[in-house]
């Protein structure tokens, strides 16, 4: 028997983290005496359901996470009805799906982190570029340059530099260096190598420089001779982007375990984790609204080709951390202020909140809240298109 195509795990992965996301709307329901005519596991058409307590528990065809139907989810007509409940309620209700989704990611990060896992212990973070006109450039920072600490601070990873130089952003820092020697025919192994120190300034807000021939305008512009020293990638008409030092870095010696964390730790590493994501996420949003570029953002086809590419690259486990990541996704995006969505529901009730207590009319809120989801399925739609092409071309969804 063949074995199945890794890129159909998508569908139980979201199917999951769906069906997690209705679940604190239900639970939140329950406690607030709002009645639930309908728990559906999967989306219609219906298979059969069973009806326990006033609410029916069904199984549906398409088993692609789940849904919960309120009454009167906008007439407030019944004392039972969600639309009837006080404002702090129904905000409690919207919100718990996402918080849900927020809370999948501290459970499997806190798993992970508390069972065996091969961690980095420690390694030499070195220089493999230096970009042009960059403080590291006039720092004389060079190739093969390996970077002992950061104004005293041990530095035993290529995260712990990044930290520490965004963290000192516009003030100067004093890099500890082990340097080759610099005599041609010399080896680099220690023994030839010289301790230095050197002052860098970080900048708070580096240059994205487009590559081109001939540079007209040295603030915008890089040659392809200088950008390919930086970035042999890099070709004309690409735009080469530098850290706060402008230096690429390597990990040299790295040296591995296997560790285990106590749950408390286990937990903090793994909230500290879903922080560093969101932050990641939303420096790669921003970035991609000021230069006019997609930041990352795929549809279901491209989120599908990069489980399969996951799984083939880096092994079936991988797939738990992009479950959480794509938990944090969908709780993030659920709540933003757009109609149909719940952040956009939840926008109705604030509204609601500040009018003291004068609804905008079902009607009127209906109607918004198609024309949002229409724009969603178009949107949806062109980014599916795109991420088609992505996956015909062969280019890489993990790069």
């Amino acid at each position: 028997m063949p074995a199945l195509p890794p890129w159909l795990l998508i569908f139980p992965i979201l199917g999951a983290l769906v069906l997690f996301h209705e679940l604190g709307h239900f639970i939140t329901a329950k406690l607030f005496r709002i009645k639930v005519l309908e728990f559906g596991f999967g989306f219609p058409p219906k298979l059969f359901g069973i009806p326990f307590r006033g609410t029916i528990y069904s199984v549906n065809l398409i088993p692609l996470g789940g849904f919960v139907r309120m009454l009167g989810e906008e007439d407030p007509t019944d004392p039972q009805s969600f639309a009837r409940q006080a404002v702090g309620k129904r905000m409690i209700v919207l919100a718990a799906g996402s918080a849900m989704n927020m809370l999948l990611p501290v459970i499997i990060f806190t798993v992970l982190f508390a069972l065996p896992h091969e961690t980095l212990l420690g390694g030499s973070v070195i220089v493999t570029s230096v970009a042009p006109s960059s403080p590291a450039q006039e720092a004389g920072l060079r190739s093969g340059d390996v970077i002992l600490s950061v104004d005293g601070e041990a530095v035993t990873s290529p995260s712990e530099l990044i930290a520490l130089a965004e963290d000192r952003g516009g003030e100067p820092i004093v890099l500890s260096l082990r340097r080759a020697s610099g005599v041609t025919g010399l080896s680099s192994s220690p023994e030839f190598m010289t301790s230095q120190t050197v002052s860098v300034a970080p900048r708070t807000d580096p240059p994205r420089l487009k590559v081109v021939d001939q540079v007209t305008d040295p603030q915008t512009q890089v040659s392809i001779a200088d950008a390919s020293r930086y970035d042999s990638n890099l070709e004309v008409g690409d735009t080469m982007t530098q850290g706060a030092i402008g230096v690429m870095i390597g990990l040299t010696n790295a040296k591995f375990g296997m560790t285990t964390e106590p749950v408390w730790t286990a937990m903090i590493s793994a909230v500290k984790t879903i922080w560093s994501v969101l932050s990641f996420t939303w420096s790669g949003i921003a970035d991609g609204i000021s230069t006019g570029t997609n930041p990352g953002i795929a549809g279901p086809v491209g989120i599908a080709q990069a489980t399969g590419e996951i799984v083939e690259e880096r092994g079936f486990s991988q797939v738990y951390q992009m479950a959480a990541i794509l938990s944090i996704s969908l709780g993030v995006l659920n709540m933003l202020p757009v109609p149909a969505l719940d952040g956009g529901r939840f926008l109705f009730v604030i509204i609601e909140w500040v009018r003291r207590g004068k609804r905008v009319s079902p009607k009127k809120e209906g109607l918004v809240h198609l024309v949002g989801f229409a724009i969603l399925i178009g949107l949806i739609l062109v980014i599916t298109f795109f991420d088609i092409l992505k996956v015909a071309s062969g280019e890489s969804f993990l790069r």
